[in-house]
Order: C-alpha cells, then structure tokens, then sequence
C-alpha cells in the first residue's frame, strides 16, 4: 500500500486559502494507520513587522511529524487562523503539502488582518492550530492551539509637492498651473485603497480640513484659481498671506471612513486674491436705490476696469451703508462685505471679503457711506482684497449721443434715435456699435435738444492714433476746458464699436464685425425655460445681464429636450428674433452661432436653440461680437 501512496503523492505544496476546508470523514486506520496528534509551535508569539519587512518571514509556525503510514511528503497539513474565542468558526486556512513548517512574510499577514477586516496599525490576538491527514484527507488527526498577537504595519505615504516656494496668486493668471502634488500607494492587502488631500491653515492642526478626493489616483493638480479658491476656503483672507499645510490620507473601500495613512505634511505660503464675480453690484440705503433688490441697473452696476478691479460713481448719503452683491437676482445669500463698520476711516477704503451662507466668514458687516453726501468713485481691488472711495468731480452724462458728419446723420442736432444714441453698460460705461465714414470727425453730446453749448471731446485731433481712442473730456460755454477739439473718425470706412467711460475718462473705437443689431436688453424664451413659450417672460429670471456692449449673460434651469429663442424686448412681440440656422447640427447645445432674424429683415438664421441633454442650471454667454453663444452647466 505505501509504494501506491507514493506514486500517488508525487508533489508537495503550499499556499494560502482564504476559506473554509471541507473536512472528510477518515477511512479505516487498519488501512491507513492511525498516526500521533502533531505538536504545533511557533518561532515567535509577538508579530509586529514593519513595512520595510513585506517581502520578509516575519514567522514560521512548525509541527511535529504524525507519523504515518507515510512518509511526510505525501502527508497534507492544514494550518488554521483565526480570531482568538471564535473556536475556529471563520478561520483562514493555509494548505501544506509536505513540509512539517510554513513561514509567513509580513505582506501575507497583511494580507490575513484585511480579510479579516481588521484595522491596520493595530494589534489582534488569533489562535492558530495544524490538522494533519494524508494528501486524500484521510486519518486527520488534529495539533494543540497555540495564540500569538500579530500587528498589522501600514505603508507610509509621502506628499511630494511640485515646490515648495511661496505661492503669490495673481488673478490675471487665473487658468495658470500653480503647484501638483504625487504621493505613493499605501496598499493593504487586497483592499479597496482610497485617497484624500486635506489642507489647512497653519494651527488649525486639521481639526476641520478641507478635503479634495482622489479615489486610487496618485496625483493632484491646482490652476492659480483653484490654489486660491482652496486656500480662501482653508481660511486664508482673499489679498492676504498665510501658511497652508497639505497631507494626504489612505482609507480603506470608498466610503472615506476607515483610515489607513496619514502623509508628512508640506506647508506652502499663500498669497490670495479675492475671488470675482462675473458681476457687480451695489445696494444699500447710503445709495439711491436704498435695499431694494434686485438693483436699478445700469446705475447700480459696477463696471470691470481691468481683470483685477471693478469701480462705479454714484452719489452715497451720508449716514448710510452699502454692500457689494454678486448678483442681481433679489437673492441676500452672498455679498462682499468688512469685518467692522467700525474701524475709523472704513468709508474711505480698507480690506473687504466674501460672505455666504454656504461659506460664512469675518466679513459681515456692511460698509458705511462717507461723512458728508455726494459723488464717489469706488473701486474694488479683488487681487489686494482692498476696496477704495473717494470724491468724484468729473461730470458723467445721464445719456450720451454721437453727432458728426462721421456719422449717418451728419451735423444734424438733434440726431436720430435710437441709432445715434448711446447704450449705458453700465453707471459709468456707454457704448454702440454705427457706420463710421473715413474722412469725417465726431462730438458727443449729453442731450440731444438741438443745442450745442455742451460736449465731450478731445484736446487735439492730431494726435497719431486718436481715431481708435484716447482721453475724453467736458466743455461747455459755461466750463470752456481744453478738451474742444472733434474726435477724428477711422481712416477705413466701416462699422466700428465706440466705448466711453466717463470713470476713466477714456474711449476706445474698434472694428466691428459680430452681428447686428446689438440689442439693449436680451431676454430667453421656450418650452426648455421655466416661464416656456409665456411672452413677455417672467423678469428679472429670464432677462439676460449686459456684461458689455456686446455681450449677455444669464444662469437659469434648462430643461432637457426642449428649445428656446432669444428676444431683443420683452413685450410679447415674436417679429424680431435671435437663432441659430439648424438646430440639428451636432454639439449647438453647448454653444456654436447665432443670428438676427426679423419679418423685416428675414435671414438663415431662423430655427429654435436645443437645450441641453441633461437638465439642469446653466451658464448662458451670448456674445454679438464674436456672434457666438455658449451654455455651460453651473
């Protein structure tokens, strides 16, 4: 019988396996023999490794020889682990075909502690014991129970961030590249490996981090917006400095509960800017439309200066206060506000900041007005986080008018509207889009009653490139100033966009080639908009923001397999219209062009808008410049 066994038993092997053996009943042991209960030992009862050790044996567990019928080779053992006081009821076993040992490295026990589900990083008590039998499991003969304490180890993770250097963040570089961050993977055993970077002002010792989830990727990448937009969350006051501390965390599975490990932390110096809105406004009872909101616009609407400033003129009463909002939606949920309206010389300027109810911060407190009512510049620097007011003396037109023989209507006074009278962008913005004929010259005027005594014009019309812009000023019979002189039309005949600010003092003449006529207000109807094909339209939530002459924005619900169109009025009127050619053209729910239809003036441009595949809130941009629109989901 034993020369059969041993052409039957030709191999010996081992392997671990992560379930319960089926246990067989034994055959008679006249046959097989009956053999000893094997002795099981172990050569150590403490098993702490640490990572450096995964690919080492950090424990061997040894047993006796049961002697049977056999020699050891064709004799199968099977070791059991589990929980100490669960009497082997969910053991782990590992199956060795052979050998009287089996050694473990410090990855399998690893390995061992995650099935079990137990945490990493700690301590577990198991009992281990070896059943004995032939390689058919026949004659199983069962070992003493030996306990040891095993200790899971994690792998470390380090944050390695792109520099180290002071970060300044400039807003004019907002879409820039700032800092990335790598990290290494901190297995264990077979689980799920999530991670997270969180980050935190200095001192704030993560009590309350904020938290960007990675998943199972290795690496994170910040814009200069997005850097400055997880610094201010982290507490870092917008145009202010302060050191932010990164690290990253491991959790098991994707619940982002059980934690693995924590990275070294890197500090980086940040330097931030406030954030801006895509709008400004103004709203207060030290202004004329006291608390109402939304705001009377043009009047109440700051005006972009640069990428980095906004500013209006307005008169403010003495006594009163104001905020700055975001929006113009009769919504009090965000502001630009101080953090004391009470630090002597806040009505002349200091530091602002954002408030939500989303993001409540220090800067609750409304801005007062100065001592003594009148007309002020304000200018809000969101890149210093600085807001300034000072008096205003410079005369700015209630509405403005171009007359000249550069014009359509010549020297004639008064000028024909509305195609000679300026559109108000906004408190201290005029613009318009006409024919301009070479050769020619112009003046603006403040009224168009036929009279002459007043305008804004330029101090010499010699000056090399005056025709596309410079400096403009007042005179009138009453205030005769050096600015007197006619501004020089283009030297090429053609459509021409002109943009005065009174605020600056400036105008700028540029080609136009967008689509005509730019509208002064813009509004959106359809079935793919909450007030459908209703005209008019409910207002204001459908009626478009100018951010520009020649430019609109509006955020609202659209809904998904529906279309729209967009108005120049709102006065329940469908004879002029603005559209797109063919609505079946791929990707035109995400933007493409537009154009001007009319019963009058019939073109291509005829066929509805499609909303977007996924309803949802939504970021229109219509820009007549360019003659295309976007729509963006918010």
């Amino acid at each position: 019988m034993k020369n059969i066994l041993k052409l039957l038993f030709v191999t010996a092997s081992f392997g671990l396996i992560f379930s319960g053996c089926s246990k067989m009943g034994n055959l008679p042991s006249a046959i097989f023999g009956t053999g000893t209960d094997p002795v099981l030992s172990s050569s150590t009862t403490a098993i702490a490794p640490a990572a450096s050790d995964s690919n080492k044996v950090v424990v061997t567990f040894s047993w006796t020889n049961p002697k049977y019928a056999t020699d050891s080779a064709h004799q199968k053992f099977i070791l059991e682990i589990d929980s100490t006081g669960r009497n082997f009821t969910k053991e782990i076993i590992s199956v060795v075909n052979g050998p009287l040992s089996i050694g473990f490295t410090a990855s399998q026990l690893n390995s061992i502690l995650a099935k079990f589900g137990f945490a990493p990083g700690k301590t577990f008590s198991f009992d281990v014991r070896i059943t004995s039998s032939y390689t058919n499991n026949n004659v199983r003969l069962l070992s003493n129970v030996i306990t040891v304490n095993i200790t899971s180890y994690v792998v470390p993770i380090t944050l390695v961030p792109s520099s180290t250097n002071a970060q300044v963040l400039l807003v004019t570089n907002a879409t820039n590249p700032a800092l990335s961050f790598g990290w290494n993977s901190s297995p264990y055993g077979s689980d799920t490996i999530s991670y997270a970077l969180q980050y935190d002002t200095v001192g704030g010792k993560f009590a309350n981090p904020q938290v960007i989830k990675y998943g199972n990727a290795f690496a994170s990448a910040f814009s200069v917006n997005d850097l400055n937009t997880a610094a201010i969350a982290a507490g870092v006051i917008g145009g202010s400095t302060k050191n932010v501390e990164f690290r990253v965390v491991s959790y098991i599975g994707t619940s982002y509960t059980q934690q693995v490990a924590v990275s070294n932390v890197v500090t980086i110096s940040i330097n931030t800017y406030t954030p801006i809105p895509a709008n400004l406004f103004i709203v207060g009872d030290a202004t004329a439309g006291a608390w109402t909101n939304p705001v009377p616009v043009p009047s109440q609407q700051l005006t972009r200066l640069d990428p980095v400033t906004y500013g209006i003129v307005l008169n403010l009463t003495a006594g009163g206060s104001y905020l700055l909002l975001p929006n113009n939606l009769g919504k009090w949920e965000s502001k630009y506000a101080i953090v004391d309206a009470t630090v002597p010389g806040a009505s002349a300027g200091g530091s602002f900041g954002f408030y939500s109810n989303a993001n409540p911060t220090a800067f609750n407190s409304n801005i007062p007005a100065p001592a003594t009512s009148g007309m002020y510049q304000i200018v809000v620097n969101f890149q210093t986080g600085k807001y300034t007011v000072t008096p205003f003396t410079q005369i700015i037109p209630t509405a403005l008018f171009i007359v000249g023989d550069a014009t359509p209507g010549a020297w004639n006074n008064p000028v024909p509207v509305p195609s000679q009278q300026f559109t108000q962008i906004d408190a201290v913005t005029f613009g318009m889009v006409i024919n301009l004929t070479a050769g020619g010259s112009y003046l603006l005027l403040p009224n168009n009653l036929g009279k002459w005594e007043s305008k804004f014009a330029v101090t010499d019309n010699t000056v090399p490139g005056l025709s596309a812009g410079g400096t403009i000023g007042y005179y009138s019979s009453a205030n005769p100033t050096a600015y007197n002189s006619n501004i020089p039309a283009p030297a090429t005949s053609g459509l021409y966009q002109i943009i005065v600010n009174f605020e600056k003092s400036t105008f700028t003449v540029t080609p136009y080639t967008g689509v005509v006529p730019v509208p002064t207000n813009l509004f959106i109807v359809g079935d793919a908009t909450p007030g459908a094909w209703g005209n008019p339209v409910p207002v204001p939530s459908q009626q478009f923001t100018r951010v520009s002459l020649t430019e609109f924005q509006l955020t609202l619900p659209l809904t998904a397999g529906g279309s729209y169109l967009l108005l120049p009025n709102n006065l329940g009127q469908w004879e002029a219209k603005y559209a797109v050619v063919d609505n079946t053209i791929a990707g035109l729910s995400a933007g493409g062009a537009f154009g001007y239809y009319s019963n009058a003036n019939p073109t291509s441009y005829n066929s509805n808008i499609p909303a977007p595949g996924v309803s949802g809130n939504y970021l229109i941009d219509v820009n007549f410049a360019t003659g295309k629109f976007t729509t963006t989901k918010q």
